[in-house]
């Protein structure tokens, strides 16, 4: 589960690049090359707690017959922050858990014919979260190397499956 600190991390260096205002923010944040997840209304009750800290500052954007739209900048006390945080975290290393191999750790527990179905549907978003990985080019690569572990970590979890599905075929 990630923390407040990667959250922050993620917050502020999307802020880093450019202000913008929270509909594209949410859009970003519903990337799947994104390492962690956070919600909008997470991310939204983050940038309250950064105002509150002098991290980030927001205009408020009137328009006619629309809603208002909200735009946020990093400051430069978020810009310390920002690199604060990130050479801290670069020197730090946290294994991921991996909820989906509890199912996994049981599955001797049930019949091949009743899991291989499942396994198959499992696989099936597997290689739809690869496809998606693996469709970001390269200029996007170069820039996000924390996309090629994603990449591979997908790959490598769908090739394990599709060993295991085999296994199971011919018990």
């Amino acid at each position: 589960m990630s923390s407040l600190k990667d959250k922050t991390l993620l917050l502020l260096g999307f802020l880093s690049h450019e202000q913008m205002h929270g509909y594209k923010l949410n859009q970003l944040l519903k990337l799947p090359s994104n390492s962690i997840q956070v919600g909008k209304a997470n991310a939204y009750k983050i940038l309250a707690k950064f105002e509150e800290q002098g991290f980030v500052t927001h205009v408020e954007e009137s328009q006619r017959n629309r809603p208002s739209k909200t735009t946020y900048s990093i400051t430069e006390a978020g810009k310390i922050e920002f690199k604060r945080l990130l050479l801290e975290r670069l020197g730090e290393y946290q294994p991921f858990e991996y909820p989906d191999g509890v199912s996994l750790d049981f599955l001797a527990l049930i019949e091949p014919q009743e899991a291989l179905p499942l396994l198959l549907k499992r696989q099936e978003c597997l290689a739809a979260r690869c496809t998606t990985l693996q469709s970001y080019s390269d200029d996007i690569r170069t820039g996000h190397p924390g996309l090629n572990f994603l990449t591979l970590q997908a790959e490598l979890e769908f090739e394990m499956l599709t060993k295991l599905i085999e296994n199971l075929k011919g018990r």
